[in-house]
């Protein structure tokens, strides 16, 4: 019922993306945010205790675990909130559930050609107003050490609210992922290796404007990243990623089979 088209199939694979506007209704909506309010308010809480796990510092990141989950900061010390919670779905069910919700995963099923799929990762991102920009780059590159089966990754956002280029939404270069894993800077520090040098490619970054509800299907090797949130409001996105069945979670030593209806 909801697999991919093949004008979404080539879409796919000409730019590295598709997008379906208002998959979620606004009753829907209100519960993932209401989870996803609850996930952070969690993490932050377990955070400030005395027994929760240190702090480590990369250049000018800061990440954590936290409640089985690890955890970016945001930049800058003056806000107190995580722009990343990875995995979250196990804090939360109403995040949960979007794992198996077959308008999330029926068209990667069309995408990767796997009748049983398994979760790679499931994340939150969360940019409260202020929130930091993030620099271009490409999941492949980040993932490709860690997953069994890089071929059948494919990534979907939804978006909980509406996103703009006020509030630090999404931008994509179209059709980047056909270069493959890019090299990365060598002037960034530790982290630079991951973030895409993008004079190696072609083409004009887009903003994924879209309203909540939204969902973005995405190759990981799109070359991707974000700008500040200068809004009042947050921008809240849930990132599940997909791959064939009976594979291990990102880094999480277990299986997290879809439930394929």
């Amino acid at each position: 019922m909801y697999r991919a088209t093949d004008a979404e199939l080539k879409q796919y694979d000409e730019l590295g993306f598709f997008i379906r506007e208002k998959v979620f209704t606004d009753q829907e909506l209100e519960g993932m945010r209401a989870g996803a309010e609850h996930v952070h308010s969690q993490i932050v809480e377990a955070a400030g205790r005395s027994d929760a796990g240190p702090i480590d510092q990369v250049d000018n990141q800061k990440y954590q675990t936290v409640l089985g989950s690890t955890i970016k900061w945001e930049w800058s010390d003056d806000l107190v909130a995580v722009r990343s919670m990875e995995p979250t779905g196990h804090l939360d069910a109403r995040l949960e559930v979007l794992l198996d919700d077959p308008r999330l995963y029926q068209p990667v099923q069309s995408i990767n050609q796997c009748d049983a799929l398994s979760v790679f990762s499931d994340k939150l991102n969360v940019k409260r107003p202020g929130g930091a920009p993030f620099p271009w780059h490409q999941e492949g590159l980040y993932w490709e050490n860690g997953a069994e089966d890089l071929e059948s990754l494919v990534s979907t956002l939804t978006y909980l609210d509406d996103s703009t280029k006020e509030n630090g939404c999404l931008w994509v270069i179209p059709g980047s992922h056909k270069h493959g894993n890019l090299k990365g800077l060598e002037d960034r520090g530790v982290l630079g290796a991951l973030y895409t040098d993008t004079d190696l490619i072609d083409g004009e970054a887009v903003a994924t404007e879209l309203p909540s509800g939204s969902v973005l299907y995405f190759h990981r090797d799109l070359v991707h990243g974000s700008q500040t949130n200068r809004t009042q409001t947050s921008r809240r996105v849930f990132v599940v990623a997909y791959q064939a069945g009976g594979l291990h979670r990102w880094r999480i030593d277990r299986k997290r089979e879809v439930a394929i209806g």
